[in-house]
């Protein structure tokens, strides 16, 4: 089984060793049950800090979604290093180069591609590009709910939905700047309806529970192209 995780940048700004210890023991053990994983990561407060400075000083959104991609790598590179012994130890910088990683049976773990392109994005194109059965989102919250738990108490989880109705609950609530995507963008789920990629979004917090969450035994949200 084929698995491409997308890991939110938000996970690095805890600065939690104990979660970046559950996160490779989580992948290890999946690669010892026979799992192929790829790993996204985003680029979270590192990002942020560059891409903010960098506004206030004049920079177009080119160069600030560089700095965020630049920083997605370095996150990407903390995770490659706590895996020597199953990771690719490069980090792909491009499609083409995360196919060709992939070509040597080692977890691939990449950042952004381009400008323009969020990391959710990416994880898309990935786990097109490696015929994945499964792309998990781990972000902070347990999964989609019907409107931002953030701002709503009362917010329900959905606990299975389509992806046409993701793009119902996410409409007018994505952001094209350059640090400020949240969940799956548009292109993201155009990429997962194309190719019929299954989603899953859960909560990072529980990344000790990785195959549990691939089995649909912890608690997120399945989304099924549509």
């Amino acid at each position: 089984m084929n698995v491409i995780l997308k890991v939110s940048g938000k996970f690095f700004d805890e600065e939690d060793p104990a979660k970046l210890l559950a996160l490779k023991n989580s992948v290890l053990q999946l690669v010892k049950e026979g799992y192929r994983v790829g790993i996204v990561t985003g680029g979270g407060q590192t990002a942020r800090k560059y891409i903010n400075l960098a506004r206030k000083m004049g920079s177009n959104e080119a160069f600030l979604d560089l700095l965020g991609i630049w920083a997605s790598r370095l996150n990407a590179y903390l995770v490659v290093f706590s895996l020597p012994e199953v990771a690719y130890m490069k980090v792909p910088e491009s499609l083409e180069e995360f196919i060709q990683a992939w070509s040597h049976g080692k977890v691939v773990v990449t950042g952004g591609f381009q400008p323009g392109q969020s990391t959710a994005a990416v994880s898309a194109l990935v786990a097109e590009a490696t015929n994945a059965d499964l792309l998990v989102v781990a972000t902070n919250v347990d999964g989609v709910y019907e409107k931002d738990p953030r701002l709503y108490s009362d917010a329900k989880l959905v606990s299975r939905l389509t992806t046409t109705e993701l793009k119902r609950i996410l409409e007018g609530s994505q952001s094209v700047s350059a640090g400020t995507y949240e969940l799956l963008d548009p292109l993201a789920i155009k990429i997962v309806e194309r190719s019929r990629i299954r989603v899953i979004v859960a909560n990072y917090n529980r990344i000790s529970k990785l195959k549990e969450i691939i089995k649909g035994e912890e608690v997120a949200s399945i989304v099924e192209p549509a």
